[in-house]
C-alpha cells in the first residue's frame, strides 16, 4: 500500500469515527492521544531533552527522567498504541504502519532543540 493511500485511510478511519473535526492527519493521533496534563508533562520533559519522539510513533526516555515524566510519557504511548490499533483494524493494515506513517507528521511538526531517534536508533535534534 502506498503512502498516500495509508494517509488517505487514515484520514477516513478519523473521518468515519469522529476523531477529525477541525484538525488534519498531521495532529489527529497525537492529539487525540494525549490527555493535557500528561501532554504538558511530556512537551516540557520535551524541551528539556529528556524524551523525545521515535520513528516508531512513540515517545521514549534519552535521559534519566523523573517518574511523573515516565508516567506521562507512559501514559500518551499507552493512548497512542490504542488509536493506533484501532485504525489499523478499521484500514486492514498494520499498527506498525500506522505508528511509522504518524512517526513522520510529529517529527514534521517537532520544535527546534526537540529530539527524534530515527529508524537507524540515532538521537538527531530538530533544527
Amino acid at each position: 500500500m502506498s503512502k498516500k493511500a495509508i494517509f488517505t485511510a487514515l484520514f477516513s478511519a478519523l473521518a468515519l469515527t469522529g476523531t477529525v473535526a477541525s484538525f488534519s492527519l498531521m495532529s489527529a493521533a497525537p492529539a487525540v492521544a494525549q490527555a493535557s496534563e500528561a501532554k504538558a508533562i511530556v512537551d516540557n520533559a520535551k524541551s528539556q531533552g529528556l524524551i523525545g519522539e521515535t520513528a516508531g510513533g512513540y515517545l521514549a526516555v534519552i535521559a534519566s527522567a523523573p517518574r511523573d515524566v515516565v508516567n506521562a510519557m507512559n501514559e500518551i504511548n499507552i493512548r497512542r498504541k490504542s488509536l493506533y490499533t484501532k485504525l489499523a483494524r478499521q484500514q486492514n493494515i498494520q499498527i506498525d504502519v500506522v505508528a511509522a506513517v504518524t512517526a513522520e507528521k510529529i517529527k514534521d511538526k517537532a520544535q527546534s532543540g526537540e529530539k527524534f531517534l530515527d529508524k537507524e536508533g540515532n538521537w538527531i535534534t530538530i533544527p
